[in-house]
């Protein structure tokens, strides 16, 4: 794969002083004509995309994948400003896989999760579950999926009702769902205690009487009640120590391998999506920025934000020189992102095209994409 030359820091200087002069490449370049342009192409992909048939290996199967927020109106209704907390997002999960979501919060990785399983409801694209297209579900066709995509959300604290026994609480979505007969309940649910490593006598206890660990573990216990198929875990372990968050991983792979689980498995921390995931994707400004197998990811990153990422993990070797690449600025809004690249602000290989024309997102290696401009654009 070739890779374009990298500017000297003086040629970037002479650009940038350029481009203030109004003499470069793109003085007179339309950023509002080539955002319309590329926007027409964007949704004409979209388009083709639409009629090919789901991946019949795929349990999970998102395409451009839109979630946006209205934040401002007119007094007739009409929305003049969108947060675009989710925007034009695909990717591919095989039953059995785990895919890890990772980026700086504030990325719409949550809201990219929640999306999936129509707790937000989808501005665009499609969502293939087992081959059916749920992103226009209506409710009352979500009810039935409902036991087979399940949700561990951030903090067990205050994700777990506060007046319910642990009985109470894990005995709930067994009986509305009609998992087992009313008699058999107890059992099942002592059951689905002892494979997440609760004791029997916690049936009887409260929220507020375990620790961090174990009320994650609850909330583990709550998603598995309904043996589902995909478990959505968003950021389940960043509230939790250290040792702790050890013990939940390795809880999550191993009922993943006795019962064969897929997760969707969000997180902000490198490390940890590396112990668990198959494959990888790299989220910025509510795009995917990068994806593919995590061997693929971690020897090679592609995406200068993905290099970043990785500079900032901590390693346990004292001998070992970090070369800690530091990101200028902060993250621009989601309401309003910058044109061209939505990296290009903070990016420290930006060119000056990055300023002006969105890279494409391409296929560099087999099953590991990105968008980038310091990579050949043309097909």
């Amino acid at each position: 794969m070739s890779i374009k030359k990298q500017e000297s820091y003086q040629e970037t200087l002479d650009k940038e002083e350029a481009k203030r002069e109004g003499v470069g490449e793109y003085a007179d370049f339309n950023d509002a004509e080539e955002a319309a342009k590329e926007q027409a192409a964007r949704d004409q992909r979209a388009l083709e995309d639409r009629q090919l048939p789901p991946d019949p290996d795929a349990l999970l199967e998102v395409r451009h994948l839109k979630k946006y927020f209205s934040l401002k109106k007119t007094v007739t209704g009409k929305t003049t400003l969108w947060l675009r907390a989710v925007d034009d997002v695909s990717f591919k999960l095989k039953a059995g896989e785990t895919l890890g979501i990772v980026g700086e919060s504030g990325c719409g990785k949550t809201t990219l999760g929640r999306t999936i399983l129509k707790l937000h409801q989808p501005t665009d694209g499609q969502i293939f579950f087992e081959g059916q297209d749920i992103a226009k579900y209506k409710p009352a066709q979500m009810r039935p999926l409902r036991t087979q995509m399940q949700i561990i959300f951030q903090d067990p604290y205050s994700s777990l009702p506060p007046r319910s026994t642990v009985g109470g609480i894990l005995s709930e979505p067994v009986k509305v769902h009609k998992i087992v007969p009313n008699d058999e309940i107890k059992d099942y649910v002592l059951k689905i205690m002892e494979q997440c490593g609760l004791r029997d006598y916690y049936y009887e206890r409260y929220p507020h009487e375990f620790s961090g660990g174990q009320r994650q573990r609850i909330c583990i216990a709550r998603a598995l009640t309904v043996n589902p198929k995909l478990v959505v875990c968003d950021e389940p372990v960043s509230a939790l120590d250290v040792s702790i968050q050890a013990q939940i991983i390795n809880l999550l792979k191993k009922l993943q391998n006795t019962m064969g689980f897929t997760y969707l498995f969000i997180s902000h921390d490198l490390s940890v999506v590396k112990h668990i995931s198959d494959q990888i994707g790299v989220m910025y400004l509510g795009s995917m920025v990068e994806f593919g197998d995590k061997k693929s990811i971690f020897t090679n990153p592609l995406h200068p934000y993905t290099q970043a990422l990785f500079s900032a993990v901590p390693n346990p070797n004292p001998d070992v020189k970090m070369n800690r690449i530091v990101l200028k600025g902060d993250i621009p809004s989601p309401a309003n992102p910058p044109k061209g690249c939505k990296f290009h602000t903070r990016c420290p290989r930006a060119m000056e095209i990055c300023s002006h024309i969105a890279p494409v997102y391409k296929e560099y290696e087999p099953g590991h994409f990105a968008a980038c401009h310091c990579y050949p654009q043309e097909d």
